[in-house]
């Protein structure tokens, strides 16, 4: 049995680590696709500001076609981006769950083991015990003899 739970062990640990670079790996893309999101909002914003700067200054129709255009194109951008990042947080959450989900059957395995070695322990220590108990009966009687 103590074979097989090693074996064990030993695939929970191949599991774990995969895992564990799954979930940093999600965590990058996450911090990646935030950072990208911050980057639209904030040209977004620039954007909108430089138009309604022309506006003030004046547009020809075709100017504020272009950008109306554009900053649909950005507002659009700005949703798919949205989705994105919906998506990676659910990623996320996905190898938060998996990783959590291997650790506890490894340390359900490690804790297995360790009383299995807690059980040989006590055996061990019963035996020894019975052998010096053994020793000291047979010790008394020869002493007795004499």
């Amino acid at each position: 049995m103590s074979k097989a739970l090693h074996l064990l062990l030993d695939q929970l640990d191949d599991k774990e680590r995969k895992a564990v670079a799954d979930l940093g790996a999600a965590q990058l893309q996450l911090q990646q696709l935030e950072q990208q999101q911050q980057m639209l909002s904030q040209y977004q914003r620039n954007y909108s500001e430089q138009f309604q700067q022309r506006g003030r200054e004046g547009l020809s129709s075709h100017e504020f076609g272009h950008f109306q255009g554009f900053i649909n194109k950005l507002e659009l951008a700005q949703e798919q981006q949205q989705d994105g990042l919906k998506q990676a947080r659910e990623q996320l959450e996905k190898t938060r769950t998996d990783w959590m989900a291997v650790r506890a059957r490894k340390q359900a395995i490690e804790k297995l083991l360790e009383r299995e070695a807690e059980r040989k322990q006590v055996e061990s220590n019963r035996q020894e015990q019975k052998m010096m108990d053994n020793m000291a009966i047979y010790r008394f009687y020869q002493q007795k003899k004499r």
